[in-house]
């Protein structure tokens, strides 16, 4: 009997403290979300950064023709303090931003053509070149009666309207970065041609350089790729990880210089197979630019994916099954060993970030 009551207590202990037995000791204190800004359908806001009590929005005006990266920086409460177009005369997009040592922000795009700026436009002038002389044709002798060409009409008895062609954009292939002061002055841009269509997912300033990663388009599918550019705009050669289905959204820093590369993949890395149907990767990039090591999720299940991180290798990703949806966080050790992981029930990934403290 006393040996089923132990059981009973702990199967009870168990129902009454179920963060426990998950590993999470202490209570999470969570604040209350509040809306702070109601955003343009227009403005596609794909990043957001945050210094002070100012708020940097990143993002792309998407027009009928065209389209144009912006920054939009706002106070806590929402009010507008600036806003910067950035557009080099071609269609662009902006969909990350970091700062760096200065306090300036640094926002990464794709762009169609390697222009840094519009092309100023000018307005008509009148000729200045002489009238031209008309001569009289010559009297004909019988008069010629034109007959009018007939106009032919279009049956159109539904009153349907035809949309506009618009034509076909090219891939965006060429990098953007933009270098943009706290009080939005464009100090400089530059670009970089990656030769291929691709996606910047997020950028951080590590080691004195800007460190991009995201995926890029493939003749087989896609891969992850990482590059970085100093303050100069010299921008160093791209480092690819998979072939076939492998994307970068993250990139934290090791107290060593390398670099940890985060995003998700199916298929096999520096000879290490998927366990799940794809997996969440941690890829360690050393000083010298090549891959040392890759750490891939254990779920064999689900489809994985880390989407943030912080130089304290606090993660923050989701885990997608066949019936659940998850958000999931996860505390890393400086040898990438997870310490602990909490998951929410939830329709989209965890973000983490770095507060001030």
């Amino acid at each position: 009997m006393k040996k089923l009551s132990v059981i009973v207590g702990s199967a009870l202990l168990l129902a009454a403290f179920p963060l426990l037995a998950q590993g999470a000791t202490k209570t999470i204190s969570q604040t209350p979300m509040t809306l702070v800004a109601t955003l343009s359908p227009s403005d596609q806001t794909t990043s957001m950064v945050v210094r002070g009590k100012s708020i940097y929005l990143i993002g792309t005006v998407t027009g009928v023709v065209s389209t144009d990266g912006f920054v939009q920086a706002m106070d806590s409460t929402g009010t507008v303090k600036w806003t910067l177009p950035l557009d080099n005369g071609s269609n662009e997009i902006a969909t990350a931003a970091t700062f760096d040592s200065s306090g300036n922000i640094w926002v990464v795009g794709s762009a169609q053509s390697a222009l840094i700026s519009p092309t100023p436009s000018t307005s008509p002038t009148p000729s200045t070149s002489p009238t031209p002389t008309i001569s009289a044709a010559p009297t004909a002798s019988a008069t010629a009666v034109a007959t009018p060409t007939p106009t032919p009409s279009i049956l159109n008895p539904d009153g349907v309207s035809v949309d506009p062609s618009v034509p076909l954009r090219p891939d965006l292939t060429f990098l953007s970065l933009w270098k943009i002061s706290l009080s939005g002055t464009l100090l400089a841009a530059y670009v970089f041609d990656m030769k291929s269509a691709f996606l910047v997912r997020s950028a951080t300033f590590v080691n004195n350089m800007i460190a991009i990663v995201g995926l890029i388009s493939t003749p087989s599918g896609h891969a992850g790729f990482l590059i970085q550019s100093d303050s100069s705009g010299t921008f160093g050669k791209p480092i690819s990880v998979g072939k076939t289905d492998t994307e970068l959204n993250a990139v934290a820093k090791k107290s060593d210089g390398s670099l940890v590369l985060l995003g998700s993949s199916s298929e096999t890395l520096a000879k290490q197979g998927r366990k799940g149907i794809k997996d969440g990767i941690l890829v360690v990039v050393n000083p010298a630019g090549k891959i040392s090591s890759v750490v891939r999720s254990s779920n064999t299940s689900s489809t994985r994916s880390w989407q943030s991180a912080t130089n304290s290798f606090f993660l923050g990703g989701d885990a997608v099954g066949k019936t659940k949806s998850e958000a999931v966080v996860t505390k890393f050790g400086s040898t990438l060993i997870p310490s602990w992981t909490m998951r929410f029930d939830s329709r989209g990934p965890a973000l983490a970030v770095d507060s001030p403290t």
